[in-house]
């Protein structure tokens, strides 16, 4: 997030604030303070990003994390703060592969100077040497931040393909927002009635989990972290289906 300064003791004009996963009274009070801030997000492609953010909640069988987990992807482009303030997202993926013109277009949107040390993983003097819970992670030296290999991993280890079919689906709007995947609205109809029952179904990372914690399916479906799931799952549907026949109406009155 992003804001203006004030005048007194300091000569800067903006100023960067990272505020991690804030939550649903720390970030309206920041916008109510700071009126002129801007929204900056950095996003990346959905399935691969859902794979890789419950992959620790996954191999804890913390079923009710990677619930959540999944739930805060599904609707986080949603928030109506984007909607309210000047806001832009940024792909990892070109961060990780086109860093210079990537930072180079964030400088002109946040009206900066290029500077050398907007490619250095430092604050205040301090290198940051990664997330110690990522797969790329060494002991014996700082991770680059260009290094691509997160971006590159490709998807499986946990979500099968029906997995990812699913989620796939959920998130084609915001595929075809971020470049992700090319329009393809004759297949997105099709897709959108065959993933319809699906979503009522385990997914089969969760059967890997029940079956890790020696649980039945049908107990499993009872829980309601489950429940809470497949609501979300609906709701995520019901939205997509809604913008779909209102981008169908929209062509034909065109």
């Amino acid at each position: 997030m992003i804001g203006q300064t004030g005048e007194s003791g300091t000569n800067k004009r903006l100023c960067f604030y990272h505020i991690h996963n804030p939550d649903d009274y720390a970030k309206p009070n920041f916008l109510r303070y700071a009126s002129h801030a801007r929204l900056l997000m950095t996003v990346r492609e959905p399935v691969q990003n859902c794979e890789s953010t419950i992959r620790v909640s996954f191999q804890e069988n913390n079923y009710d994390k990677g619930v959540y987990q999944t739930l805060g992807m599904l609707f986080a482009i949603d928030q109506i703060s984007f909607r309210i303030r000047e806001s832009v997202g940024i792909r990892l993926e070109d961060l990780k592969a086109r860093p210079e013109a990537t930072i180079q277009a964030l400088c002109a949107w946040l009206g900066v100077e290029n500077s050398p040390t907007l490619y250095e993983m430092t604050a205040q003097g301090k290198k940051w040497w990664g997330d110690p819970s990522s797969p790329d992670y060494g002991k014996d030296k700082a991770m680059s931040p260009f290094d691509d290999a997160v971006t590159k991993r490709p998807v499986g280890a946990i979500l099968s393909a029906k997995d990812q079919f699913v989620l796939g689906t959920l998130f084609y709007p915001f595929s075809v927002r971020f470049g992700y995947r090319d329009p393809d609205p004759d297949q997105f109809k099709k897709d959108l009635i065959e993933v319809r029952p699906m979503i009522d179904d385990m997914l089969d990372f969760e059967k890997t989990i029940a079956d890790r914690s020696s649980i039945e399916y049908d107990q499993f479906k009872r829980n309601g972290t489950y429940q809470l799931l497949r609501a979300g799952f609906v709701d995520r549907y019901g939205i997509t289906e809604e913008n779909r026949i209102s981008w169908e109406r929209r062509t034909f009155d065109q």
